[in-house]
């Protein structure tokens, strides 16, 4: 299993946009403990990273009034710490801890909200056997703690933004308990197939609701998203100057519940099955010039709502849901001193407006452009420091009404700016 580190170089928040390659920046970074021993490895990794961006119109695009113009800010650090080991040629173990804090702000349609508060924070745990020949099976648990705010009161709540256009597009759950197994089996000296299964419990959250007899968004309401049953197949290979990695899973998820006074069972919605595809490879001509690539494919089936009487859940008779495409694509080059910089590029296809569970709200259908450049500097071989800048232009489709009235929503276009600085320490 990798070592999994925040702070990856490709920003990509959890609908798969809002990608940011930026400036080099000197970031503090505090040592926050020292090697146990030879057998293991610690790594702090942490990053600032700046998104601002504006449009014909705002997000959500379906607020009225239906003319003006809309922008945000988001500034979000993510961080985290993890632990690697070998206590004996037979175990691997694998910890991590992720945090961060985000600080938002978006005016839309006559709308302004805002918002500072840390996000969720997330412990991973991964156990690897390597004593079998021919194969070492895996156990793994992911925990999120709900340490972010998931109800926004009054205007906060207009903070909630694009996930296609900002990392952190929602900013708090409830309880989460992920666990995984699974198993690595090496085919050849180059390659590696990798089944796993894992299985998402999610608990109930607060949310902010309106006020029945004033109007305003004071009130409260509980929450659970379905819990959601997960199977993954990747492949790896890796030869010489070229890696290559590629996997396939499936998702379906239980029934989404809300209710009042902390008390669930009024069922409001099944999310449709997800099949997802994804993909990555890199090539490094010699030890100068190297080129690598990732992207995806999501496609998510027809939900189940709640019937007119709202008694039971029944399939909708057309998919509300999107399929997503987004490739991203970069050129390195290394100079002698350990500085490597390069161009990079990136492209975002929603075909249709697709339901967001986490936000309560559509995603709407777009365009998304991306070309930026990266710049990556190895200051020890125990210290990286790391910068990224990308512009971003979003053309999003318009949302027509009934045929014989126009356009609910027009066509919007908007640009934006990410910018991100970091540095991960190995001790």
């Amino acid at each position: 299993m990798r070592r999994l580190i925040a702070g990856a170089a490709v920003v990509a928040a959890a609908c798969g946009g809002g990608a940011g390659q930026a400036l080099a920046a000197d970031v503090p970074v505090k040592a926050v403990a020292q090697s146990i021993d030879q057998a293991w490895n610690i790594s702090y990794n942490t990053e600032v990273r700046y998104f601002s961006w504006q449009n014909t119109r705002g997000f959500p695009t379906n607020a009225a009034p239906l003319t003006g113009t809309g922008h945000g800010t988001q500034l979000y650090t993510p961080m985290s710490l993890s632990l690697t080991g070998n206590p004996n040629p037979n175990w691997k173990l694998e910890f991590v801890l992720r945090g961060g804090f985000v600080s938002s702000s978006q005016s839309t349609s006559g709308e302004r909200g805002s918002v500072d508060t840390p996000v969720d924070s997330q412990f991973s745990g991964t156990v690897t056997y390597n004593g079998f020949t021919g194969f070492q099976p895996f156990v793994a648990m992911l925990i999120n703690a709900p340490t972010g705010k998931s109800a926004l009161y009054g205007n906060s709540r207009f903070a909630r933004m694009d996930g296609d256009l900002v990392d952190q597009g929602t900013y708090g759950e409830g309880w989460n308990f992920g666990p995984t197994a699974g198993v690595n089996i090496p085919l050849s000296q180059t390659l590696i197939f990798t089944l796993s299964g894992g299985y998402t419990q999610r608990n109930s959250f607060n949310k902010e609701s309106l006020n029945l007899i004033t109007g305003l968004t004071t009130d409260t309401i509980s929450v659970k998203n379905g819990d959601e049953a997960t199977v993954t197949a990747a492949l790896g290979y890796s030869n010489g100057p070229l890696s290559l990695q590629s996997s396939g899973s499936y998702s379906w998820d239980g029934t989404s519940q809300s209710g009042q006074f902390g008390i669930l069972g009024y069922d409001k919605y099944r999310v449709g099955p997800r099949t997802t595809i994804s993909g990555s490879a890199s090539y490094a001509f010699d030890q100068r010039w190297s080129i690598y690539s990732d992207g995806f494919w999501t496609h998510t089936d027809k939900n189940e709502i709640l019937d007119p009487g709202g008694l039971a859940l029944i399939q909708e008779g057309f998919n509300s849901n999107s399929n997503l495409y987004r490739v991203n694509a970069g050129l390195n080059y290394r100079f002698a001193n350990g500085f490597t910089v390069g161009p990079t590029v990136g492209y975002l296809y929603r075909d249709h407006d697709g339901y967001a569970a986490a936000t309560f709200s559509f995603v709407p259908a777009k365009t998304r452009w991306a070309a930026g450049g990266v710049a990556n500097y190895n200051v020890t071989n125990k210290i990286n420091i790391n910068g990224r800048v990308e512009r971003v232009w979003i053309r999003e489709n318009e949302n027509p009404g009934p045929p014989a009235f126009a356009p609910l929503v027009p066509f919007m276009s908007g640009d934006a700016w990410v910018v991100a600085g970091g540095a991960t320490v190995n001790f």
